[in-house]
């Protein structure tokens, strides 16, 4: 099994299924989805979760309380998309329509639960796109929800 991590407000995060609904995806469209598109995002390790909702923070918003939860799936239900597969230009914004086209695509056509993609905040890094709607999305298994916090030293 492989894991990845998701991590969300308070507001979020009172059960599992309401921390896979997808709705902040679904109404804000993302990297990998457009608005309309009901997907997850989870980090490929805590560090990177926590790294993928930090860049996306105001300040003082760093300084709140969120909470995390493991989510584990089978191998064999990701996809991987490769970084030579994609333009070059890839994590500019410029580009955010062709690749939220690959994700919309991968969730219309439900070829797969997982689809691995390159994290756009850390070079190297990978995030997982985790579709909720998918027919085997009652495969996934998810840990307890704890609470997470970021150290307060990143506010100065």
């Amino acid at each position: 099994m492989l894991s990845g991590w998701r991590i969300a407000a308070p507001e979020f995060a009172s059960s599992p299924d309401e921390m896979m609904s997808g709705e902040g995806a679904y109404l804000f469209g993302g990297r990998w989805n457009s608005k309309g598109v009901r997907v997850v995002y989870l980090g490929s390790s805590l560090a990177q979760a926590a790294m993928e909702l930090l860049i996306h923070l105001g300040r003082a918003d760093i300084l709140n309380d969120y909470y995390k939860m493991k989510v584990s799936f089978p191998e064999a239900l990701v996809q991987h998309i490769a970084l030579a597969d994609l333009p070059e230009e890839w994590r500019e914004p410029t580009m955010a329509s062709s690749v939220q086209a690959v994700g919309d695509q991968w969730v219309t056509d439900r070829s797969s639960l997982i689809l691995q993609v390159p994290s756009a905040t850390v070079s190297g890094e990978y995030n997982y796109v985790f579709n909720p709607l998918h027919p085997d999305a009652t495969k996934a298994r998810f840990s307890a929800i704890t609470k997470f916090t970021f150290d307060p030293r990143l506010v100065k």
